[in-house]
């Protein structure tokens, strides 16, 4: 597919013009046979000026902004959080960022990206249960000088910030952003119907790339920002350098199977795209969705087996923590085996009681658990090595 560029030149400036491909124009296709798991995503996508057609600029910026929230939360264990300053982050106002490019990016924010494909009225309601976790961590941490039991917030393992209940905040918020921001963002918009029907033959202005081809590279943004997945740490093989979501789908597919298989998804629907081939492009959607969304549910599952086993109460709610954040973002699939009222009921089993976390059964946990392993068809005894 041969997308052209048209420079126009004035007398003091370059404009660019979008265009048309034309029937008349040769056909360039990307062979689906030399797309490997080594293959770099960046480099094998150019527009026009051979340069690279992939930007997923605001995606690295939303994902960094993650990272100084959860920088900021982790220091609730050694000072008192400002909950004004975590709704502020959330939504990038009042210059809450130490990084100050962030600050800048005024039109990016997490909160504008945050349970995106749901109503006006239900994502609301989502924005207000994560106000509800700032304000909450914020006051836990007034008591983080003290340890933590039943009743009494704290620390536990003098590392694990704790309310009264046993409930770590900062868990429950990066996990549920993992659903809330990022499977939301890639399962429901950037390769949903709406995004997935936009022009593939017209070169944005001022961009070398058309708009359905910015899509499909804006989902794999919140997958990774490297030019392959996974990508090992150059500087210790032991490491990868993927960070939240793609971290996750990593590690769970690390022990039985090829977590580069979502990323050969990826670059086939994105050559599809090149090819306008929409049957292989909506095969490679459908791979990407089962993908993300079964590595929530086996994460989820895998907590919850953890803090079974746990060996301390710290590491025992830690666990937990993390496996209510993947409860609730198990709502955020596409056409989600656990519905939003299923996650919400699932979520009370775990939360509900009158002591929290304290008050939890094993037998309680094998419910949520065998739910989740049901609607997935996955191993209820699965523990991941994360």
């Amino acid at each position: 597919m041969n997308k052209h560029l048209l420079l126009g030149i004035g007398f003091t400036a370059l404009a660019f013009t979008s265009c048309k491909k034309t029937d008349n124009d040769p056909v360039q296709t990307i062979p689906y046979s030399g797309l490997t798991a080594t293959t770099n995503y960046l480099e094998t996508f150019k527009g026009p000026d051979n340069k690279t057609s992939v930007d997923f600029s605001g995606q690295a910026t939303r994902v960094s902004m993650m990272k100084e929230l959860d920088a900021y939360m982790r220091k609730g264990t050694t000072m008192t959080l400002d909950a004004a300053k975590l709704k502020s982050m959330f939504e990038n106002k009042n210059g809450a960022f130490d990084d100050a490019t962030l600050n800048a990016a005024t039109d990016k924010t997490i909160i504008s990206k945050t349970a995106q494909s749901f109503s006006a009225t239900d994502a609301a309601a989502e924005h207000q249960r994560f106000y509800g976790y700032f304000d909450a961590i914020a006051a836990t941490s007034a008591a983080n000088g003290q340890v933590a039991a039943q009743g009494t917030a704290g620390l536990l393992d003098g590392k694990y910030l704790v309310d009264a209940k046993g409930f770590e905040y900062g868990q429950f918020i990066q996990k549920g952003l993992i659903g809330a921001l990022m499977l939301d963002q890639i399962s429901n918009i950037y390769l949903g119907s709406e995004k997935m029907n936009a022009d593939n033959e017209v070169i944005v202005n001022g961009k070398n790339y058309t708009q359905l081809e910015h899509h499909w590279d804006e989902a794999y943004g919140y997958l990774t920002q490297n030019e392959v997945f996974p990508k090992k740490d150059p500087n210790d093989a032991t490491k990868y350098l993927e960070s939240y979501l793609g971290g996750y789908v990593r590690q769970v597919n690390e022990p039985n199977g090829n977590p580069a298989d979502v990323y050969m998804a990826f670059l086939k629907g994105r050559a599809a795209i090149v090819n306008d081939d929409v049957t292989t492009r909506t095969t490679q959607i459908a791979a990407i969705r089962t993908a993300v969304e079964k590595s929530i549910a086996t994460i989820a599952i895998s907590y919850l087996n953890k803090a079974k086993t746990a060996n301390s109460d710290g590491s025992k709610f830690h666990a937990l923590s993390e496996g209510v954040g993947f409860v609730y973002s198990l709502r955020y699939g596409h056409n989600s085996k656990i519905s939003k009222a299923k996650s919400d009921q699932l979520l009370e089993v775990l939360t509900g009681k009158e002591h929290g976390f304290w008050s939890l059964t094993n037998a309680d946990l094998d419910n949520v658990r065998n739910e989740i392993a049901n609607a997935f068809g996955i191993d209820k005894e699965t523990v991941v090595n994360h």
